[in-house]
Protein backbone atom coordinates (compact mmCIF):
# COMPACT_ATOMS: atom_id res chain seq x y z
CA UNK A 1 0.00 0.00 0.00
CA UNK A 2 1.22 3.07 -0.91
CA UNK A 3 1.53 5.92 1.52
CA UNK A 4 -0.19 9.71 0.63
CA UNK A 5 2.15 12.19 2.38
CA UNK A 6 -0.04 15.63 2.96
CA UNK A 7 0.70 18.18 0.62
CA UNK A 8 1.12 20.87 3.49
CA UNK A 9 3.61 18.64 5.48
CA UNK A 10 5.62 18.02 2.02
CA UNK A 11 5.94 22.03 1.72
CA UNK A 12 6.80 22.32 5.40
CA UNK A 13 9.15 19.62 5.67
CA UNK A 14 10.85 21.27 2.43
CA UNK A 15 10.83 24.64 4.02
CA UNK A 16 12.53 23.54 6.72
CA UNK A 17 15.71 21.30 4.65
CA UNK A 18 15.94 24.66 2.59
CA UNK A 19 16.39 26.50 6.03
CA UNK A 20 18.56 24.03 7.73
CA UNK A 21 20.60 24.34 4.30
CA UNK A 22 20.71 27.66 4.63
CA UNK A 23 21.60 28.15 7.92
CA UNK A 24 24.18 25.48 7.77
CA UNK A 25 25.83 26.53 4.50
CA UNK A 26 24.95 30.62 4.97
CA UNK A 27 25.96 32.91 2.20
CA UNK A 28 29.61 34.63 1.61
CA UNK A 29 28.09 37.50 2.88
CA UNK A 30 26.57 35.56 6.07
CA UNK A 31 29.98 34.03 6.57
CA UNK A 32 31.39 37.49 6.38
CA UNK A 33 29.09 39.08 8.48
CA UNK A 34 26.84 37.38 11.28
CA UNK A 35 25.45 40.39 12.23
CA UNK A 36 22.39 42.47 10.92
CA UNK A 37 23.55 46.05 9.65
CA UNK A 38 21.62 49.32 9.69
CA UNK A 39 19.48 51.07 7.21
CA UNK A 40 17.49 54.47 7.51
CA UNK A 41 20.50 57.01 6.97
CA UNK A 42 23.38 53.86 7.27
CA UNK A 43 25.89 55.53 5.29
CA UNK A 44 25.40 58.66 7.36
CA UNK A 45 25.90 56.67 10.43
CA UNK A 46 29.04 54.60 10.02
CA UNK A 47 30.59 57.54 8.19
CA UNK A 48 30.49 55.90 4.93
CA UNK A 49 28.47 58.98 2.82
CA UNK A 50 28.90 61.52 0.26
CA UNK A 51 29.86 64.21 2.58
CA UNK A 52 32.11 62.92 5.26
CA UNK A 53 35.43 64.99 3.65
CA UNK A 54 33.71 67.85 4.37
CA UNK A 55 33.49 67.27 8.29
CA UNK A 56 35.45 69.62 10.48
CA UNK A 57 37.56 67.70 12.40
CA UNK A 58 38.08 70.06 15.37
CA UNK A 59 35.42 68.96 18.39
CA UNK A 60 33.11 71.60 19.39
CA UNK A 61 32.44 71.06 23.31
CA UNK A 62 28.94 71.20 24.43
CA UNK A 63 26.30 69.70 26.00
CA UNK A 64 23.65 67.21 26.08
CA UNK A 65 20.53 70.29 26.61
CA UNK A 66 22.34 72.28 23.65
CA UNK A 67 22.23 69.60 22.00
CA UNK A 68 18.63 69.04 21.92
CA UNK A 69 17.32 72.70 21.47
CA UNK A 70 18.45 72.55 18.07
CA UNK A 71 15.96 73.36 15.41
CA UNK A 72 14.74 70.29 13.85
CA UNK A 73 15.18 70.22 10.01
CA UNK A 74 12.53 69.75 7.28
CA UNK A 75 12.09 65.82 6.17
CA UNK A 76 12.62 63.61 3.85
CA UNK A 77 16.57 63.78 5.11
CA UNK A 78 19.09 62.53 2.69
CA UNK A 79 20.37 58.77 2.93
CA UNK A 80 23.85 59.48 2.09
CA UNK A 81 24.09 63.20 2.12
CA UNK A 82 24.64 65.42 5.95
CA UNK A 83 22.47 67.87 6.84
CA UNK A 84 24.59 71.24 7.02
CA UNK A 85 25.35 72.63 9.22
CA UNK A 86 25.26 70.29 12.77
CA UNK A 87 26.08 67.15 10.63
CA UNK A 88 29.52 68.65 9.32
CA UNK A 89 30.58 69.04 12.66
CA UNK A 90 32.31 66.88 15.80
CA UNK A 91 30.82 67.45 19.38
CA UNK A 92 32.14 66.34 22.55
CA UNK A 93 30.08 66.13 25.05
CA UNK A 94 30.21 65.32 28.99
CA UNK A 95 27.52 62.95 30.26
CA UNK A 96 25.82 60.47 32.57
CA UNK A 97 25.41 57.25 31.23
CA UNK A 98 22.02 55.94 31.69
CA UNK A 99 21.83 52.88 29.43
CA UNK A 100 23.26 50.82 26.55
CA UNK A 101 21.99 48.38 24.55
CA UNK A 102 22.51 46.39 21.68
CA UNK A 103 20.14 47.40 18.55
CA UNK A 104 19.08 44.97 15.74
CA UNK A 105 21.35 47.15 13.40
CA UNK A 106 24.15 45.74 15.77
CA UNK A 107 24.64 49.43 16.55
CA UNK A 108 25.31 49.72 21.05
CA UNK A 109 22.53 53.06 21.64
CA UNK A 110 23.48 54.67 24.88
CA UNK A 111 21.06 56.84 26.83
CA UNK A 112 22.78 60.28 27.86
CA UNK A 113 21.70 62.31 30.55
CA UNK A 114 22.93 66.50 30.79
CA UNK A 115 24.57 66.65 33.87
CA UNK A 116 22.84 69.87 34.87
CA UNK A 117 19.25 69.33 33.63
CA UNK A 118 18.26 65.95 34.33
CA UNK A 119 15.50 66.14 32.32
CA UNK A 120 17.56 66.59 29.37
CA UNK A 121 18.01 63.46 27.17
CA UNK A 122 20.13 62.42 24.18
CA UNK A 123 20.98 59.25 22.05
CA UNK A 124 24.51 58.56 21.06
CA UNK A 125 25.18 55.22 19.34
CA UNK A 126 28.07 53.21 17.86
CA UNK A 127 28.43 50.73 14.88
CA UNK A 128 29.62 47.36 14.86
CA UNK A 129 32.95 47.40 13.00
CA UNK A 130 32.24 45.08 10.71
CA UNK A 131 28.78 46.60 9.81
CA UNK A 132 31.20 49.73 8.67
CA UNK A 133 34.03 48.13 7.11
CA UNK A 134 35.81 50.15 4.24
CA UNK A 135 34.92 53.20 6.24
CA UNK A 136 38.65 53.78 8.38
CA UNK A 137 36.92 53.83 10.97
CA UNK A 138 36.46 50.40 12.18
CA UNK A 139 39.17 50.40 14.98
CA UNK A 140 37.45 53.62 16.61
CA UNK A 141 34.28 51.48 16.41
CA UNK A 142 35.67 48.64 18.04
CA UNK A 143 37.39 50.74 20.81
CA UNK A 144 34.67 52.74 22.01
CA UNK A 145 32.46 49.26 22.06
CA UNK A 146 35.13 47.71 24.59
CA UNK A 147 35.25 50.28 26.84
CA UNK A 148 31.68 50.81 27.04
CA UNK A 149 31.32 47.49 27.83
CA UNK A 150 33.11 47.73 30.58
CA UNK A 151 31.26 50.81 32.30
CA UNK A 152 29.01 50.91 34.52
CA UNK A 153 24.78 53.00 34.59
CA UNK A 154 25.49 56.27 35.96
CA UNK A 155 29.36 56.46 34.73
CA UNK A 156 29.98 59.58 34.04
CA UNK A 157 31.80 59.94 30.73
CA UNK A 158 33.65 62.42 27.84
CA UNK A 159 32.41 61.33 24.59
CA UNK A 160 32.93 62.59 21.14
CA UNK A 161 31.20 61.68 17.92
CA UNK A 162 29.65 63.66 14.39
CA UNK A 163 26.32 64.85 15.00
CA UNK A 164 23.32 63.03 13.21
CA UNK A 165 19.48 64.11 12.91
CA UNK A 166 17.16 60.57 13.57
CA UNK A 167 14.05 60.38 11.97
CA UNK A 168 11.32 61.06 14.79
CA UNK A 169 9.53 57.84 15.84
CA UNK A 170 9.79 55.96 19.18
CA UNK A 171 13.18 56.44 20.57
CA UNK A 172 12.38 56.04 24.57
CA UNK A 173 14.69 58.66 26.46
CA UNK A 174 15.91 60.47 22.67
CA UNK A 175 16.26 64.19 21.70
CA UNK A 176 12.50 66.15 21.26
CA UNK A 177 14.46 67.13 17.93
CA UNK A 178 15.73 63.78 17.20
CA UNK A 179 19.54 64.71 17.49
CA UNK A 180 21.85 62.12 18.20
CA UNK A 181 25.87 61.55 18.01
CA UNK A 182 26.20 58.97 15.82
CA UNK A 183 28.81 57.59 15.29
CA UNK A 184 30.55 57.96 18.85
CA UNK A 185 34.30 58.23 17.83
CA UNK A 186 35.62 58.01 21.23
CA UNK A 187 35.15 57.54 24.50
CA UNK A 188 36.36 57.90 28.59
CA UNK A 189 35.17 57.77 31.92
CA UNK A 190 35.27 60.73 33.55
CA UNK A 191 34.40 60.22 37.15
Amino acid sequence: MRKVIDPLMAKLVSSLILFVLSVSLGSPCQARKSRECGYERWPVKVLADKDRAQIDPKPIDTTVAALSALAIHEVPYPYDRRIAPEELHIFRIKARLLQVRREKDSDLHLLLQDLDESDQRMIAEVPAPDCAEGTGHEQEYLSVRRTLMALPAHTVLELTGVGFFDFLHDQKGGANNGFEIHPILSIKKID
